[in-house]
């Protein structure tokens, strides 16, 4: 103070936020940065492998097409990223990532240099890089500040060359609550109703990316005590959580889900964790193991909460077993969340206000409190409402969003809807009589958060039939 003759305030911060912020006001593009390591492209140096690639520090190897690898993982770890996507097409190479659910193209790059790139991930990969007629499946790590991240790459021979798909997961990615995941509301105590339960089974059902292992995770965050022994069956283990005993399935020996939930049965467990039940045989022990008096915790591929039960009737499981075992189905998508710092309110246009009438006018009126502390009357009278919009600051890179918040729908299995699956009643059916009950649907979940201002209708509507 006395040098600069002002009064200084002292912030902390931690070295990772620190680097967070400079990457994020100074970083060049990395098509700015590929052009500078495309400069040096020559002799490229492919005869080096190695498990974990230290792509931020001394590690860095110096063959050019290896620093071009570097930087687009760099890129996708920076930025998020879940998949990158290098796709050989006519007369370039594409580099797209997908960033909070969406694809889009960030780099493109000279054909010539695709079959060293491919080689280079196969090299990281331990794959073969002398086959090019068959698809090639593999993982590895890369470690970037101090980030850990593990990468599942699949290669797949196309008519201009081979595509890369690299899937990322952070090692010791946080956890998040509940609440942070978006499931608030009557389904949130629904929801832990069902996990306080000693035994049956809870279900967990959506499509590839809609943030079902998130919600699993934070499900066995509430439920990890000391007085409980937890077994999860995975692929791969995504998040590790503390205190449980995760297991990764590995069918080349034997490992598989079944297996899995058969050695699990004779390890004393109070709750199990199913990643995904793929075949009736998963389906059927983990019936088997609700009905020896088991919490089970499972995921499930389909589009509604209702149609997960047809879906496990396909599998076999006889409907009386169903009836007496599921206790909750959650159905969840994810969307994108507005950012905080630059969103704008708007007001609704007709069609918004259409969309908005078809689905929220069969609850009868809604009072909605909204995050801001305002209250929010909606109605079949209502014809104007406050929404928001996607801006764009250095906060949230100029997309307008930042992150991803989850819409759902929890439906209990009461007696009645036992009585329905009896019955052989409808999916359809199933939920209406489960609306009539108190449900909500996703999309009725998701204009609440747009009312909310936490995302878009465009947005719910871009997820609705995925």
């Amino acid at each position: 103070e006395s040098m600069i003759g002002k009064p200084v305030e002292a912030y902390y911060a931690t070295r990772s936020a620190i680097q967070r912020a400079i990457d994020t006001k100074y970083a060049a593009q990395i098509g700015e940065e590929v052009d500078e390591a495309m400069e040096d492209v020559g002799v490229l140096n492919l005869n080096s492998s190695f498990a974990v690639q230290d792509i931020a520090g001394q590690g860095l190897d110096n063959a050019p097409v290896a620093k071009i690898v570097n930087m687009i993982l760099d890129y996708a770890i920076k930025h998020h990223s879940s998949d990158v996507h290098i796709e050989p097409r006519e007369g370039k190479i594409s580099v797209r990532y997908r960033i909070h659910g969406i694809l889009s193209e960030k780099l493109t790059l000279p054909n010539k240099l695709g079959p060293s790139i491919v080689s280079r991930i196969k090299i990281l990969a331990n794959m073969k890089i002398d086959e090019h007629r068959i698809p090639q499946d593999n993982r590895f790590q890369v470690r970037s500040g101090e980030r850990l991240v593990d990468l599942r790459v699949s290669v797949m021979p196309a008519i201009y060359g081979e595509k890369v798909v690299m899937r990322l997961l952070e090692k010791g990615a946080d956890v998040l609550s509940l609440e942070q995941t978006g499931l608030r509301g009557p389904a949130y105590k629904s929801y832990k109703d069902g996990l306080a339960k000693t035994q049956g089974i809870l279900l967990i059902t959506g499509p590839t990316g809609s943030g079902k292992t998130q919600t699993l995770a934070s499900s066995l965050a509430i439920l990890n005590t000391q007085e409980v022994n937890i077994l999860t069956v995975e692929d791969p283990v995504e998040i590790r959580v503390d205190g449980v005993t995760q297991v990764q399935v590995n069918p080349e020996v034997g490992l598989t889900f079944a297996s899995a939930l058969r050695a699990f049965l004779r390890q004393d467990p109070d709750i199990i964790m199913v990643g995904e039940i793929r075949d009736a045989e998963t389906a059927d022990l983990a019936v088997q193991a609700a009905l020896t008096g088991h919490l089970v915790l499972a995921t499930l591929h389909t589009n509604s909460a209702a149609g997960a039960l047809p879906r496990l009737l396909d599998m076999g499981v006889q409907p009386f077993l169903l009836s007496s075992t599921i206790n909750v189905i959650v159905a969840q998508r994810l969307v994108r969340r507005l950012c905080d710092d630059c969103k704008q309110p708007v007001e609704s246009t007709e069609e918004e206000m259409r969309v908005l009438h078809e689905s929220l006018d069969p609850l009868h009126g809604l009072d909605l409190k909204e995050s801001s502390g305002e209250m929010l009357h909606f109605d079949s009278n209502t014809t104007k409402v406050k929404l928001y919009k996607p801006v764009g600051c250095p906060k949230c890179a100029d997309s307008g969003y930042q992150g991803r918040i989850g819409i759902f729908e929890l439906m209990t299995v009461t007696e009645k809807i036992g009585k329905m699956i009896m019955g052989h009643q409808s999916a359809a059916e199933i939920s209406a009589q489960a609306q009539q009950d108190g449900m909500l649907t996703m999309v009725q979940d998701g204009y609440i958060k747009a009312l909310d201002g936490m995302t878009t209708i465009s947005e719910v509507l871009r997820v609705q039939n995925v």
